[in-house]
């Protein structure tokens, strides 16, 4: 992610930035189910998808908290392998994910924040996965 770009999303929000190597360790989970070109072989994978035109913030999350990622409050927000992802809370996600990747695709999982825990827990296979720009995969 762009961190640098969206430091004040990230402040105004009460989001945090992750280790490159959370995000990583969620790129390798994605990297273990069936591609095609640039993303995910849908054809592959059990999924709901919602196509953005014209869909207001509001319906996105009622959406997407139909899907297992929608059974946590927190996410986990990455674009690439290599960068840090952002850590933010479900609503902030979904209605700002435009926000904060000019990358067509994007994955977003679910992430429980524990205090008795220092460490994030990511549930991976709780993920959407945005698709050019136009298109919300998620998980089933």
């Amino acid at each position: 992610m762009r961190s640098e770009d969206i430091s004040t999303w990230i402040e105004t929000r009460a989001a945090s930035t992750s280790t490159v190597e959370l995000a990583a360790a969620f790129d390798a989970y994605l990297c273990t189910l069936p591609w095609a070109g640039q993303g995910i072989d849908w054809s592959e994978v059990s999924r709901r998808s919602l196509e953005l035109d014209g869909v207001s913030d509001d319906e996105a999350v009622r959406w997407a908290r139909a899907t297992p990622m929608g059974t946590h409050d927190h996410v986990l927000v990455i674009d690439s392998a290599t960068e840090p992802g952002v850590i933010c809370t479900f609503d902030d996600a979904v209605r700002d994910f435009e926000l904060l990747s000019n990358r067509p695709e994007l994955y977003m999982c679910g992430l429980d924040l524990s205090t008795g825990s220092p460490e994030p827990e990511p549930v991976f296979e709780h993920f959407i996965e945005r698709r050019s720009f136009m298109t919300l995969n998620a998980k089933l």
